[in-house]
């Protein structure tokens, strides 16, 4: 039975991606006692009051709503770039003196680079309109 070298190397990527994106979901899945929870609801209303964000106005609107989708394709961008670094470097550390790996290794890093930045400028483009609209991200005029 022949194993491909790739398919090992992309298997702990892979598990690491998946727990990356299901990990956080089970840690929020923690609840606290009956006794502690009121307590903890009115500290957390607490933060959330004194950061500026107030839970009555402001919660779906449509403009919250588009940010929210902006913010997850972007980090969901900038998790495939650090996918990419990965594998190209693994590429390039077993290239074992293949010219035409490496440059391929070379390629991907470049390309990756090239996203992360055009990644970067997206959101701070995004970060600047969504804070300057009336009723935005609150770091603007309102």
């Amino acid at each position: 039975m022949y194993i491909n070298f790739k398919s090992i190397c992309l298997l702990p990527l892979v598990i690491v991606a998946l727990l990356g994106m299901i990990g956080p979901k089970i840690s929020l899945a923690q609840t606290a006692g009956v006794g502690q929870s009121t307590g903890m609801m009115n500290n957390l209303k607490g933060v959330a009051v004194s950061s500026g964000y107030d839970e009555g106005t402001g919660k779906d609107t449509l403009i919250n709503n588009v940010a929210n989708i902006i913010k997850v394709l972007l980090g969901l961008l900038g998790f495939i770039f650090v996918i990419l670094t990965i594998y190209a470097g693994v590429l390039w550390m077993t290239a074992a003196g293949n010219e035409t790996q490496v440059k391929n290794a070379q390629n991907i890093i470049k390309r990756a680079v090239t996203g992360l930045i055009i990644v970067v400028m997206a959101y701070a483009i995004t970060y600047f309109i969504f804070a300057n609209l009336p009723g935005g991200g609150g770091a603007g005029p309102a």
